[in-house]
């Protein structure tokens, strides 16, 4: 039960701060324009930060999104495209924005929507060991 309660107060402040940076991303995108590459002409960290939302809802509404399901679909989209901005980064192909320190933001985005796959499968799983 502690375990459950941890992954879910995990996983909620994980998206909040990823929301954020995502919503800052894509104001500086609005802003300036050509800050995120494009995906049909739409800025990827639009369709990352609407993602992102839909994902903390999907964890935290449960009497919208019954099913863990709806979790796993709205987090693979940015997982996918954090993988593809990762791969196109390391190819030598310069794609994804940077932070101030130069770190491409793929990657980040890569290692949150990793770790919120991982605490969400913790968190199933210490719920099917208390359903015993």
């Amino acid at each position: 039960m502690i375990i459950r309660k941890s992954s879910f107060y995990i996983i909620v402040t994980i998206l909040l701060v990823a929301i954020y940076g995502t919503l800052e991303l894509s104001i500086t995108d609005f802003q300036n324009k050509d800050v995120c590459p494009k995906i049909m002409d739409i800025p990827a960290c639009y369709l990352v930060l609407l993602l992102f939302v839909l994902v903390l809802l999907s964890h935290t509404i449960r009497k919208i999104f019954v099913r863990d399901t709806w979790y796993f679909i709205f987090i693979f989209i940015p997982f996918l495209m954090a993988l593809s901005g990762t791969l196109t980064e390391l190819s030598g192909t310069e794609v994804c924005p940077r932070t101030s320190d130069g770190i491409p933001m793929c990657f980040i985005s890569l290692g949150i929507c990793t770790a919120l796959v991982l605490f969400k499968i913790i968190e199933l799983k210490s719920d099917h060991r208390t359903t015993r």
